[in-house]
C-alpha cells in the first residue's frame, strides 16, 4: 500500500505558496506606487536661458591675420575661389604692410565687436589662443575650413580657448595638433560655432562645459581620443556636423537644454554617447559604421609615446575613456531623451544601447522614447543590417519604443510607447546588470574589462556565453538532484514519468548556451520558457510522488520562468517593479538547498504497518485433522 503523506505535512508547501503571493501582490503595488511618483517627479525639458547666437557680421573694423610665409599663402590660397582668391591677395599685401599678427595677438589687440580675419595660410601657435572680450568674430578667409589651419603642434593643451565671452562667432578654421581639446569654450554665453573643423586632439575636437546658448553647425571633427564633440553641462545645439574616426563621436553629459539634429556620425566606436542628461532631442542624424576597436593599442609603444610623435596618419587612436565598441547611439542615466527619426546601419553590437543605475533612489534612465528611426537601410537605399537594432537593460520608469522598422532586439519583447501603463523597474535584467557592471563606461587608466564584446572580445571569452554554460550546466544538475529525490521517495515517479520534463528542460539548456552565442533574445525567451515549462512538469510529479514541498516548490520557479519568458519575448509586464528573473534567481539558492537535502539526505523510512489482532480460529473436532 502506497505511502501517503501526513495532512500536516502538506503546510510548509502552502505556506511557500501564500508567501510567494504575498511578497508578488505587494511588489506590484510598489511598482506602481514608484512608477507614478518617478514619472510625476520628472521635471520639463530646462529653458535655454542664455543670448541667442550672434549671426554673421559683414561690417566692423577687422583685425588680419596672416604669415610671413607668401608659397605656403599662395598655394592655399589658389584653390579659392576667384573672386575671394583675389581679395584675399590684396588683404595679404596689406597685412604685411602692418606688420603680420599671429591669432594670439591679434585677440590680445581687439575691442569688443572687432572681426578678426584669418588669410588661408598654416597658422602655428606655442601657447592657447584665448578670447575673453565681448562680440568678437573670428573667421577664415577661405572656401572652407581646410584652406586655414591653425595649429597648436602639440605644445598647447588647446588651440583655441574661450572663457566666459559672449556673442563669439567663430566660423570657418580648422583646428589641430592639441594634447587636450582643439576648441574649448568654457563659461560662454551666447556663442555660434560654424564650419570649423577640428583633427588630431589628445581628447576633444570641440568642447563646450558650462555655457548657455551654444549653437555649433556644419562642423568636422576627426581623430579624437576621447570624443570629436563633447557637450558637458551646458545648453546646446549642435546641427549638420560629420564627425568620423573619434572614439566617440559626439559626447553629452550632465544637465543642459540639448538638440542634436542632422549630424552625420561614422567610423567612430560609438557614434553618440548621451550621458547622465535629461531632454536631450537626437533627430534626424545619420549614424553608421561605428565600430572601432582600438582597446588592444593602449598597451602598445605608439600609446606610450607622445602625442606629437604618433602616426595619426593611420587614424591611430589612444583611447581616455572606454564607451562601448560597435554602437550607434548609446544612452546611459538619461532622462526624457527624444530619439527620432535617425537612420542608423552597419552597427556590429547594437544600433541604439540604452541603460541606467539600478536602485529605488537612482532616478535616472526614465521617460525616454525611441521612436520612428530607420535601421539597416543606408543612404541610397541599400540594406546593411546593424547586428542589433536596439538594446535595452530592462531598467527605468516610462521608457519605450516604437520601432516597427526594428529587425532585432534585446529583449525581443519591448514596451510600445502607445501602450498604457509602461512597464517602472527599479532593477535591469540580471544578465544585462552584470554587464553594464563589469563592461560600462570607465576609465582607461583602470584598464580594459575582460570579456567584453564591447571591447574586442569574441566567442568563448564573452561575458554573456560563460554565463550561460555555467547557468545551463547548473540547471541539469539541479534537475537530475530533484529527480533523485522523487526516485528516494516512498513512492518513486514511474518509468517514462521524467520524459517530457526531461526534454523540455535540457532542450532548454542548450537553447539558451544556443541563444546567448548567437545574440537571439527571442531563442533566449524560448528557452527560458522551455525550462520553466519542464520544471512545471517535474513539480507536478515529484508533488505526486510525496515530496509536496519540493514539488510545489519548483512547480513555483517554473511558472515564475514562463512569466519571465513571456516577459522577454511577448510583452513587457508592466506591473513588477523588477523582471521575473529576479525572483527566480533569488528563490534558487534556497530550492537548490532542498533538492540537495532531499536528494542526498537521509532517507525517509515508511512507517510501520498498524499491528493487526488476530483472533484464534476455533474448529470443531470432527474438521481437524491429525497427523
Amino acid at each position: 500500500m502506497p505511502h501517503t503523506p501526513r495532512p500536516e505535512r502538506r503546510l510548509p508547501a502552502a505556506a511557500l505558496i501564500l508567501c510567494t503571493l504575498i511578497v508578488l501582490g505587494f511588489s506590484c503595488f510598489v511598482g506602481g506606487i514608484t512608477a507614478e511618483s518617478r514619472i510625476d517627479e520628472l521635471a520639463a525639458p530646462p529653458a535655454d536661458t542664455g543670448a541667442e547666437p550672434p549671426a554673421f557680421r559683414d561690417s566692423a573694423d577687422f583685425l588680419l591675420v596672416c604669415t610671413d610665409d607668401a608659397e605656403d599663402f599662395a598655394d592655399r590660397n589658389e584653390d579659392v575661389n576667384y573672386n575671394r582668391r583675389i581679395v584675399n591677395e590684396r588683404l595679404y599685401e596689406d597685412c604685411l604692410a602692418d606688420g603680420p599678427l599671429d591669432l594670439a595677438a591679434a585677440i590680445e589687440a581687439a575691442e569688443p565687436g572687432t572681426r578678426i580675419r584669418i588669410l588661408p595660410g598654416r597658422h602655428v601657435l606655442e601657447a592657447p589662443a584665448v578670447v575673453e572680450a565681448a562680440d568678437l568674430q573670428i573667421e577664415g578667409l577661405g572656401d572652407g575650413p581646410e584652406d586655414v589651419i591653425v595649429s597648436a603642434g602639440f605644445a598647447a593643451d588647446a588651440v583655441l580657448e574661450v572663457r566666459g565671452a559672449t556673442g563669439l562667432h567663430l566660423s570657418n578654421l580648422t583646428l589641430g595638433q592639441a594634447r587636450a581639446d582643439a576648441l574649448r569654450l568654457t563659461g560662454v554665453d551666447g556663442v555660434a560655432v560654424e564650419r570649423i573643423a577640428t583633427v588630431q586632439s589628445g581628447r576633444y575636437g570641440i568642447h563646450v562645459a558650462d555655457s548657455r546658448g551654444v549653437t555649433v553647425a556644419d562642423c568636422r571633427t576627426e581623430a579624437a581620443d576621447a570624443a570629436g564633440i563633447a557637450v558637458e553641462d551646458s545648453s546646446a545645439t549642435v546641427t549638420g556636423c560629420e564627425s568620423a574616426h573619434n572614439l566617440a563621436g559626439l559626447l553629452a553629459t550632465g544637465p543642459g537644454a540639448l538638440d542634436l539634429t542632422g549630424n552625420r556620425l561614422h567610423d567612430n566606436a560609438t557614434g553618440i554617447v548621451v550621458s547622465d542628461t535629461a531632454h536631450a532631442r537626437i533627430e534626424g542624424n545619420r549614424v553608421h559604421d561605428n565600430n572601432t576597436e582600438p582597446y588592444d593599442r593602449l598597451d602598445t609603444d605608439a600609446c606610450a609615446a607622445d602625442l606629437a610623435d604618433r602616426d595619426w596618419s593611420a587614424g591611430f587612436l589612444c583611447p581616455a575613456r572606454t564607451y562601448p565598441s560597435g554602437v550607434g547611439i548609446l544612452l546611459t542615466d538619461s532622462i526624457g531623451a527624444q530619439v527620432t527619426g535617425n537612420r542608423l546601419w552597419n552597427q556590429q553590437t547594437a544600433a541604439l544601447a540604452t541603460w541606467g543605475t539600478s536602485g529605488p533612489d537612482s532616478g535616472r534612465g526614465d521617460q525616454n522614447r525611441f521612436e520612428a528611426n530607420t535601421f539597416g537601410i543606408r543612404d541610397d537605399g541599400q540594406k546593411e543590417r546593424n547586428r542589433l537594432d536596439l538594446w535595452w537593460d530592462g531598467l527605468g520608469a516610462g521608457n519605450c519604443f516604437t520601432e516597427p522598422d526594428a529587425a532585432r532586439s534585446n529583449p525581443a519583447a519591448l514596451p510600445d510607447c502607445d501602450v498604457q501603463p509602461q512597464p517602472s523597474r527599479l532593477l535591469a535584467d540580471p544578465l544585462h546588470a552584470l554587464k553594464t557592471w563589469h563592461c560600462g563606461i570607465g576609465d582607461t587608466a583602470a584598464g580594459v574589462p575582460s570579456g567584453c564584446d564591447w571591447f574586442g572580445a569574441r566567442f568563448t571569452d564573452r561575458l554573456e556565453f560563460q554565463v550561460a554554460v555555467v547557468f545551463a550546466a547548473l540547471l541539469l544538475f539541479l534537475t537530475g538532484a530533484g529527480w533523485l529525490a522523487a526516485a528516494r521517495s516512498p513512492n518513486p515517479p514511474r518509468a517514462g514519468q521524467m520524459t517530457f520534463s526531461a526534454i523540455a528542460t535540457g532542450a532548454g539548456g542548450l537553447l539558451l548556451v544556443v541563444a546567448i552565442w548567437s545574440g537571439r533574445a527571442d531563442y533566449e525567451a524560448l528557452a527560458i520558457g522551455l525550462w520553466g515549462i519542464g520544471w512545471i512538469l517535474a513539480g507536478r510529479s515529484w508533488f505526486r510522488c510525496g515530496i509536496r514541498f519540493l514539488g510545489t516548490f519548483t512547480g513555483i520557479i517554473g511558472i515564475l520562468a514562463v512569466l519571465d519568458a513571456i516577459d522577454r519575448g511577448l510583452w513587457t509586464l508592466a506591473p513588477t517593479p523588477v523582471s521575473f528573473a529576479w525572483i527566480w534567481l533569488l528563490l534558487l539558492p534556497l530550492w537548490t538547498l532542498t533538492a540537495v537535502g532531499t536528494a542526498f539526505g537521509p532517507r525517509r523510512g515508511e512507517e510501520d504497518p498498524p499491528v493487526v489482532e488476530r483472533t484464534p480460529v476455533t474448529a470443531p473436532h470432527h474438521d481437524r485433522w491429525d497427523w
